[in-house]
């Protein structure tokens, strides 16, 4: 099962998907234990570890799915109201315009934050990764048109689905596009390596690993990786 994204910081905080922990079975000659397999959570259908999801649009929820669901339920399909098929496009915004005021306007205590819009709350929304979960920050109706003006690439945002992703760690200045699962594993790696105030080793291991992923994975904008 996935867990749900929070829609406000003082409802519902949850983790994004994390893999399953592999265990060792300890016999007379050590041997890896068999893998669990994961199942479509809509028809049971087994699906392969790297697999795609849909979005819940009223609990946030990610939703692990078969070839056969995703077409069904997506918004194309028979659950278009109730489900979004999560993209699977990483943009590189390499001429982003952002200034240093805009980002201190968003009183986010970390140094990363995505934005996304909600079609449900009807309104954009902006939230940083904590060890607690994803907490949701102030962004205000004028700051957002004046990010749109300033940067139309966002117009392509696909609403609920796709996310701004802002990393400012370490004095780096980097935005990209991102589906909004990889938001929700961002989250996960801080919630479960996040060791006292500074975060410690682990956590600044496992956020440089997972933006060098993003940057592995992203094209820049107007390319045509797969969307």
């Amino acid at each position: 099962m996935s867990p749900s994204f929070p829609v406000d910081e003082r409802e519902k905080r949850s983790t994004a998907p994390v893999g399953a922990l592999r265990r060792f079975a300890q016999k007379r000659e050590p041997e890896r234990a068999p893998v669990a397999l994961e199942h479509c959570e809509l028809c049971s259908e087994i699906i392969p570890a790297e697999h795609r999801h849909l979005l819940d649009l009223s609990s946030r929820a990610l939703v692990c799915a078969c070839q056969a669901c995703l077409f069904l339920f997506n918004e194309e399909g028979a659950g278009g109201r109730k489900y979004r098929l999560v993209p699977r496009r990483y943009v590189s915004l390499t001429d982003f315009q952002m200034t240093d005021q805009q980002w201190d306007e968003l009183l986010i205590p970390v140094n990363m934050a995505f934005i996304f819009h909600s079609s449900e709350s009807k309104r954009v929304m902006a939230f940083y990764p904590s060890p607690a979960g994803a907490t949701e920050s102030l962004l205000d109706l004028d700051g957002w048109e004046t990010l749109l003006h300033n940067n139309p690439v966002l117009h392509e945002l696909a609403p609920d689905t796709e996310a701004l992703l802002i990393n400012r760690v370490q004095n780096v200045r980097e935005h990209y596009i991102v589906p909004i699962d990889a938001c929700y594993q961002l989250v996960g790696l801080i919630r479960v390596s996040w060791k006292g105030l500074s975060g410690g080793t682990e956590a600044r291991e496992a956020i440089a690993s997972f933006f060098e992923d993003i940057r592995a994975k992203s094209c820049p904008a107007g390319g045509d990786r797969d969307a």
